[in-house]
């Protein structure tokens, strides 16, 4: 049975002061939505995490909690719950981000899919606003994932804070990928609906059939090899290689406390530096063409030997990550195969994004 999210009417598109009573027209022919969180020792943010989701307006139609072994309480805090919908998902080991998305998806049926970082909270009217900004558009139908505005939270309670977390992501002709506007005021900035390359993982509302639309042919819609760390990236390029683009939407607004921060340097992070380098390479090897290569050329090879010296000397921990690369080639170069045999847009069209002037692209004015 098709169930619809009633949306606000236009004057009351303020995200931070929507109320529940202006819900009252139909987004779209079934637009309800299931919320995935995966979570490994996040106690201290769980409470703030859920107590946003269940505030959801409309509410989710399924939450699904992947607990990846977590040694702090965080599965039993979920087991006490009892908000309607909530389903925990206990996994003896610690399988990593990507695989345990996997299997939250596989326990949900809604077609579209929240997925949210344990230490996010999204404001009450943040699903619908996205999905607002997505009916506003006349490519809604190419529409495979659309992100909001998050802001950096100021302590484990997820209050927000005065600094930008994400405003989606882009990327770089180095084969680098940033979340837009991370670490810098939120002054005002970033306010225009746009097309971006993806979303961040911590929060980014996805379309099912897009999903199912780029899976891998054994069934992995994230790169489980990859573990943790740059998966996000990996699934925005095939999203993009399948012509389903993203869209930013600046009136959806949630907070992260984003437990590792970029610009806080890579001292005293030695597991995270060393996902970062191997998945930096795994991430080319699945989805970079030989256009791409030629295009972004010399940047991208200038970036490999600054990532490659530096395990060679100042960070000797992440070198074992070069040897993870190699030994994982041949799963490695299979799916790049897949990747690159079902594209459906040019090989120009994806370089694009990777050029500093066309890392976003602006909404039309009649389009939103």
């Amino acid at each position: 049975m098709m169930r619809c999210i009633p949306i606000p009417a236009a004057r009351d598109l303020n995200p931070a002061t929507l109320p529940v009573s202006s819900y009252t027209t139909p987004v779209l022919e079934d637009s309800s939505y299931a919320v995935i969180v995966v979570t490994h020792n996040h106690a201290g943010t769980l409470p703030a995490c859920l107590g946003a989701v269940t505030a959801l307006e409309p509410p989710p139609a399924e939450i699904v909690v992947v607990d990846n072994a977590s040694s702090d309480g965080s599965a039993k805090f979920v087991e006490a719950r009892t908000d309607a919908g909530l389903r925990l998902i206990r996994e003896s080991t610690n399988t990593g981000f990507a695989a345990a998305v996997n299997r939250g998806l596989a326990e949900t049926t809604a077609p579209w899919i929240l997925l949210l970082n344990p230490d996010c909270a999204p404001r009450p009217s943040f699903v619908v606003q996205l999905l607002l900004a997505a009916e506003k558009t006349p490519k809604m139908n190419e529409i495979g994932s659309i992100t909001g505005k998050l802001i950096r939270s100021v302590d484990a309670s997820l209050t927000p804070g005065t600094i930008l977390d994400a405003a989606g992501m882009v990327v770089t002709s180095s084969g680098r990928h940033f979340d837009r506007g991370a670490g810098e005021p939120d002054d005002g900035c970033y306010l225009k609906p746009a097309w971006v390359f993806g979303g961040t993982g911590a929060a980014t509302l996805f379309r099912r059939s897009a999903l199912e639309d780029i899976a891998y042919s054994d069934g992995q819609i994230l790169a489980e090899s990859f573990f943790a760390y740059r998966e996000d990236a990996e699934l925005a390029w095939r999203l993009q290689w399948r012509g389903w683009r993203c869209l930013y939407a600046p009136g959806a607004v949630a907070s992260h406390g984003r437990g590792f921060r970029p610009e806080g340097g890579r001292s005293g992070h030695e597991t995270i530096n060393r996902l970062s380098v191997r998945n930096r390479f795994l991430l080319r090897i699945h989805c970079a063409d030989l256009g791409w290569h030629l295009r972004c050329f010399p940047w991208w090879k200038f970036r490999d030997l600054l990532v490659i010296g530096a395990c060679l000397t100042i960070e000797p921990s992440s070198l074992p990550a070069l040897a993870e690369v190699w030994r994982g080639r041949a799963d490695a170069l299979k799916r790049r195969r897949w990747v690159l045999s079902r594209r459906k847009v040019s090989s120009r069209r994806i370089g694009r994004w990777f050029r500093k002037r066309h890392q976003v692209e602006q909404m039309n004015p009649e389009a939103h």
